[in-house]
């Protein structure tokens, strides 16, 4: 992480973290907010992010697609996630898919958000290859949800195109908490390295560390 490295935050949405969220059901929002839960970890992330002289970036993601293109097995799908909430305003929409306040409070402008436009791949339909191109990233750091999906396929893209990917095992989850552990594992055998929170901090003041005996700029 002496080289320019991006902490990119997935699905920090209140669609996924609040309880009137349309993805509330996973009871993410209760499980994340544990000490030394998964929002905790995502937050000293970021401050360690910053005061390593890093790159943060964020995502969006709507769950609410009837305005995408839509193959037959798209519409299905979407179809059904919108099946019980037919009365949800315009409103109530873009609420579910905007920041969750604890996000919000440490955002910056210099922040870049990146837009979903495929199902559950932030690197396709993007201008996350640019962003990185334009501020000569290496390293990625994946936090946030949902892992066996978001996460998983970030970390795999990013290792096919050319990028470190590192996985901070501790600031992500999955729907179900019965299916962490072996996408952990998954991902640690065969796409990037899983750490922990508290691995992240020391590697990335390292970095800093050695960037600054070197006299590489920020």
């Amino acid at each position: 992480m002496a080289y320019p490295s991006l902490l990119l935050v997935i699905g920090q949405s209140n669609s996924i973290l609040t309880q009137t969220g349309a993805q509330a059901h996973e009871r993410l929002w209760e499980r994340t907010r544990r000490p030394g839960g998964t929002l905790p970890n995502t937050l000293k992330l970021v401050e360690a992010t910053r005061a390593a002289r890093q790159r943060v970036a964020w995502t969006r993601y709507e769950i609410f697609r009837q305005a995408y293109p839509q193959t037959l097995v798209d519409r299905a799908q979407y179809d059904h996630w919108m099946a019980d909430k037919a009365d949800w305003t315009d409103a109530d929409r873009e609420r579910d898919a905007g920041t969750v306040d604890d996000i919000q409070a440490v955002q910056q402008p210099e922040d870049a958000t990146i837009f979903y436009s495929s199902l559950g791949n932030v690197f396709l339909g993007t201008m996350l290859t640019q962003h990185l191109a334009a501020w000569g990233v290496r390293t990625i750091l994946l936090a946030g949800y949902h892992l066996d999906w978001c996460i998983e396929q970030a970390a795999r893209t990013a290792r096919d195109i050319g990028f470190n990917p590192i996985v901070v095992g501790d600031a992500t989850a999955c729907g179900r908490e019965s299916d962490e552990t072996p996408t952990l594992e998954r991902i640690d055998t065969f796409f990037a390295p899983v750490i922990s929170t508290a691995q992240a901090l020391a590697c990335l003041a390292e970095g800093a560390s050695r960037r600054d005996a070197r006299g590489w700029p920020a």
